[in-house]
C-alpha cells in the first residue's frame, strides 16, 4: 500500500516563482523542486525498504523506517519517503532498473503520483458540454426524493418542490445534481427498484426538459440505473461500489461515457453503524478501492470513468471520519478523482451538538480541508454557502 500523506500544490510553486520574476523556462525547471511530497508505503519488505532509503538519500531526499529495518531485524516495515516532486521523479527513473522485492509496483505508483501533481489543468471528465478539470473542486448538490433521509426527508418528496429545489441549486452555482430515491441513513430499509424509479424518473424528466445540468443518480440497482440513464441522467453514484447488484456493472460496461462513483461502506445501511471497527481505516479503504478499481478494469470498465468516495458516516466511527478527512490526499494517490460527502453528517453532532440543519459550519470546515487535500467533488446540501466558501478560498489560494 502506497499513498501521499500531504502535499502542497504545484500551481503555488509556479506562482511563487513568477512573483520574483523567474522566466517561464525557469519556472518549468524549478517548480517541481519547490513542491514537497510525503509518501507512505505500508508493509514493505526489508530489502526494498533499505534500497529506497539509500536511493532517496543519494538524491538529497530522505526516508524514515522502523528501527528494526536499520538493524536487519524486521521483515516488514512501513516507510515514509520525503522529498521534492523533482526528487521523486528521479527516484522513479532510477527504479526502472530495479524490479525485485516489489519495487516495480512501487515505481509504478510513484510514477502515477508524480504525473498527477505535474499536471495542472487536465480534463478528467466531460458531461454534455461541461468540462471538469483535475486541479479544481466541483459542487454536487443533493436532491433526495425520499420521505426519510436523515437531513431533508420528505422536504422535496413532492414533485414540484423537488424540481423547484433543483432549479434553485442551479441558480446557486451547482455543477452536478445528485438525485436519490432511497435513503441510505443508518438503520434504513431498502424500498425496491419499482418505488425507487417511481420517485426519481419523473424528476429527471422534468429537470432534463428545463436544463442541461449534469445529473447523477444515487442508486445501486441495475433497473433504476438503466432507466435513469435512458431518461437523461449522466452518471451513477453507487454506495455499494458495484457490489450489491451483480448485474449493474455488466450493464455499465458498454456505456463508456458514464462516470461511476464507487463508495466505501462497511456492511450495509441497515447494519453499518453496529459497532464498526478498523485497525487502520485509511489502509482498509485504500485496499478496498484498489480491489474495486482492479475489478472494474478486469470486466472492461476503464479506470478513467471511476470516482472514489471514502464514505463518511457509512460504517465509520467519529475517529474514522476525522481520520479520513485529514488523509483525503491518500485516495488521490490511486489516480482517480475523489468525492467527499460530509455535508450535515452525524459526526459533526459528535463534535458539537446540532441538528442536521445546524451543521453548516461543520460542513464548511470539512469543505476547507477537502479542498486543501485536492478533492474534486463536494456532495452537499447547502450549495450556495459551499459555492461562496469555495470561491473565497480559491481567490485566496490564487494569491499564494
Amino acid at each position: 500500500m502506497l499513498y501521499t500523506i500531504d502535499v502542497n500544490k504545484i500551481k503555488h510553486s509556479r506562482n511563487i516563482l513568477a512573483e520574483i520574476g523567474v522566466t517561464p523556462e525557469g519556472i518549468e525547471l524549478m517548480a517541481d523542486k519547490l513542491l514537497h511530497l510525503n509518501i507512505k508505503i505500508k508493509n514493505i519488505r526489508l530489502p526494498a525498504a533499505n534500497i529506497l532509503k539509500q536511493e532517496m538519500l543519494s538524491l538529497g531526499a530522505d526516508a524514515a523506517v522502523a528501527k528494526g529495518v536499520v538493524v536487519g531485524k524486521d521483515e516488514l516495515s512501513d516507510l515514509i519517503l520525503a522529498g521534492s516532486l523533482n526528487q521523486f521523479n528521479k527516484l522513479e527513473k532510477k527504479l526502472q532498473r530495479q524490479s525485485w522485492f516489489g519495487l516495480e509496483e512501487i515505481r509504478e505508483r510513484i510514477k502515477l503520483i508524480v504525473q498527477s501533481h505535474q499536471t495542472e489543468q487536465k480534463v478528467f471528465l466531460q458531461i454534455r458540454d461541461n468540462m471538469f478539470y483535475s486541479d479544481k473542486c466541483y459542487i454536487m448538490g443533493i436532491l433526495n426524493i425520499t420521505p426519510d433521509s436523515f437531513s431533508d426527508g420528505n422536504v422535496f418528496f413532492e414533485h414540484n418542490k423537488a424540481v423547484e429545489h433543483c432549479l434553485k441549486m442551479i441558480d446557486d452555482g451547482v455543477d452536478i445534481i445528485d438525485i436519490g430515491g432511497e435513503s441510505s441513513r443508518p438503520k434504513s430499509d431498502p424500498i425496491g427498484s419499482k418505488e425507487e424509479m417511481r420517485r426519481i424518473l419523473p424528476i429527471i424528466d422534468a429537470i432534463r426538459s428545463k436544463t442541461n445540468i449534469p445529473i447523477s443518480v444515487d442508486t445501486y440497482r441495475k433497473e433504476t440505473a438503466i432507466a435513469a440513464l435512458d431518461a437523461g441522467a449522466d452518471m451513477i453514484n453507487d454506495i455499494s461500489a458495484l457490489r450489491f447488484d451483480e448485474f449493474l456493472a455488466d450493464s455499465l460496461i458498454e456505456r463508456k461515457n458514464i462516470p461511476i462513483v464507487l463508495m466505501h461502506m462497511k456492511g450495509e445501511p441497515k447494519t453499518m453503524q453496529d459497532n464498526p471497527f478498523y485497525e487502520d481505516v485509511i489502509d482498509e479503504i485504500m485496499c478496498f478501492f484498489e480491489e474495486r478499481i482492479h475489478y472494474c478494469e478486469q470486466i472492461g470498465i476503464a479506470k478513467e470513468r471511476l470516482i472514489l468516495d471514502p464514505g463518511i458516516g457509512f460504517g465509520k466511527r467519529l475517529e474514522d471520519n476525522l481520520n479520513i478527512i485529514h488523509n483525503l490526499s491518500a485516495f488521490k494517490s490511486l489516480g482517480c478523482p475523489v468525492l467527499l460527502g460530509a455535508s450535515r453528517k452525524a459526526f459533526i453532532n459528535q463534535i458539537y451538538q446540532s441538528s442536521p440543519k445546524e451543521r453548516l459550519m461543520g460542513t464548511l470546515a470539512s469543505t476547507a480541508l477537502a479542498i486543501q487535500k485536492g478533492v474534486n467533488f463536494l456532495r452537499v446540501h447547502d450549495v450556495k454557502e459551499n459555492r461562496e466558501f469555495l470561491q473565497v478560498l480559491s481567490a485566496i489560494e490564487g494569491q499564494v
